[in-house]
């Protein structure tokens, strides 16, 4: 029987803050606050992933550690081990880090988002043996709602957004949505933004292929100002703020995305994989120029990989960061010697035609 009464109201205000915060930092404010009040710990709050070690977050009670490094003390254990620890007797903890002379036991939370731990959740109580198995089940359930993507509007994109990618060519599929959210969410954690607005753009960028290619960008914008379930998440602005992220994200754009949003869509929709790029071009053709034959299908995919990635192409990168720039000088090779690249072309065009 668990010390404390957790009940489905409490849950329910937690939820109700998590939804209602803006962003992580203001949930986990609202979470520490909460679960501080009801229960009367002697200390609640959060240490964020940043940089390669844990950085201390909104918190309730006295000053704790500012930095904790990863493998070290609870929390860092917790973080190395993606797994809640529960500490009956801090002291016969090895490694214990002592924040508080007055903690007498502890239970730490990792904040897992995509399979990377993001945060913990910290907790620490001046008796001895406070927390139960009881504990842990609530406490990852709160934990859950501090994710830099709140677990409602991932339903949603998950359920209603993705799915839409299945009738799309083998090239902007589910598969390619799927690695552009993530690739956009890794880029995003180098800058002080919002990740649900990444998130969302990301995974909204090529909706308009469901109606056009050509202007399949603009016509993504237009889907996401119409779409009256964003406002669930999202204020006017920054519903503007993701519908130009994916307007800006084209490859063959004339000009620089508008904001760093646009510019993480952009880069992370730009898949600069050698053996990738030749496919998915050698792909292309075949589905949307059936009449050409071998050599047609062949002058095609060289013309594209000229125009597109070699010296003085239309692609342009955008975020320093991003390992693109090595993949595109690797492609870039490539091209240049045509007979690697023909013998290349043609291993795809037999397994495809």
């Amino acid at each position: 029987m668990s010390k404390r009464d957790w009940n489905q109201s409490l849950l329910e205000q937690v939820a109700a803050y998590a939804a209602a915060g803006p962003d992580e930092l203001s949930r986990m404010a609202n979470i520490s606050a909460l679960l501080y009040k009801e229960f009367a710990w002697h200390w609640v709050g959060f240490y964020r992933v940043v940089d390669g070690e844990l950085v201390l977050g909104p918190f309730q009670g006295p000053a704790a550690c500012s930095r904790i490094a990863f493998g070290k003390g609870v929390c860092g254990t917790a973080w190395k081990e993606k797994k809640t620890l529960i500490v009956p007797d801090v002291d016969a903890f090895p490694g214990h880090i002592a924040c508080s002379a007055l903690s007498r036991s502890e239970i730490v939370v990792p904040v897992i988002d995509r399979g990377s731990v993001t945060a913990v959740l910290d907790i620490d109580s001046v008796q001895k043996d406070e927390f139960d198995e009881r504990d842990r089940e609530f406490l990852e359930r709160i934990a859950s709602e501090a994710r830099p993507v709140r677990s409602s509007l991932e339903r949603y994109i998950t359920q209603e957004i993705i799915p839409r990618y299945d009738h799309f060519d083998q090239g902007h599929d589910r598969r390619h949505v799927l690695r552009v959210i993530d690739d956009a969410l890794a880029l995003s954690a180098r800058y002080r933004i919002n990740p649900e607005i990444v998130y969302c753009a990301a995974a909204c960028h090529d909706l308009g292929l469901a109606e056009d290619r050509k202007t399949h960008h603009l016509v993504s914008g237009r889907i996401i100002r119409e779409d009256t379930n964003l406002r669930n998440w999202f204020s006017a602005k920054q519903i503007e703020t993701i519908a130009q992220a994916t307007e800006d994200h084209r490859a063959s754009l004339d000009r620089e995305p508008r904001d760093i949003y646009g510019k993480i869509i952009a880069e992370a929709d730009r898949q600069i994989d050698v053996q990738t790029v030749v496919r998915r071009t050698v792909q292309f053709g075949l589905d949307h120029e059936p009449g050409l034959d071998r050599e047609g299908q062949w002058q095609r995919c060289h013309a594209h990989l000229m125009e597109k990635y070699a010296e003085g192409g239309y692609l342009r990168l955008w975020i320093p960061e991003s390992p693109n720039a090595a993949r595109l000088e690797e492609l870039r090779e490539l091209i240049r010697d045509s007979a690697r690249l023909r013998a290349l072309f043609d291993r795809y065009y037999d397994q495809f035609a």
